[in-house]
C-alpha cells in the first residue's frame, strides 16, 4: 500500500482531468447515440443510460487517479519522450541544415 500523502494540488489536477475524460466521453455518446451503443454492447438503452448516469463519472475519476486516459480506436498513441526525442532530432537537423546555409 501506498503511504504518500496526496496534494491538495493533485486532488485537483485529478478531479480535471477526470472532468474532461467525462466530457469528452458524454460527446462522444451523444454523437454515437446510447441506443446505439446498446446495441453494439447487445443490451438495452436504458441500461446505457444507467451506466452513464451512475458509473461514468467514478470510472473516468478512476481513470485519472491512475494515470490512463480514453482514445479513439483510430488513434495512434506516442509517449512523451518519443515527441522529445522527435523534437530535438528535428532541432538538430534544422539546426545543421541552417548553420551550413550560413557559412
Amino acid at each position: 500500500m501506498n503511504t504518500q500523502a496526496v496534494s491538495p494540488e493533485q486532488i485537483e489536477s485529478t478531479r480535471k482531468i477526470a472532468e474532461r475524460l467525462r466530457s469528452e466521453i458524454g460527446s462522444a455518446i451523444s454523437l454515437f447515440t446510447q441506443a446505439r451503443a446498446a446495441d453494439f454492447m447487445g443490451t438495452s438503452s436504458s441500461t446505457v443510460n444507467r451506466i452513464v448516469a451512475d458509473d461514468l463519472d467514478k470510472v473516468c475519476h478512476l481513470m485519472a487517479a491512475i494515470g490512463m486516459q480514453f482514445a479513439p480506436l483510430d488513434a495512434m498513441v506516442v509517449s512523451k519522450a518519443r515527441i522529445e526525442a522527435l523534437e530535438l532530432f528535428t532541432y538538430e537537423y534544422l539546426r545543421s541544415k541552417i548553420e551550413s546555409r550560413l557559412k
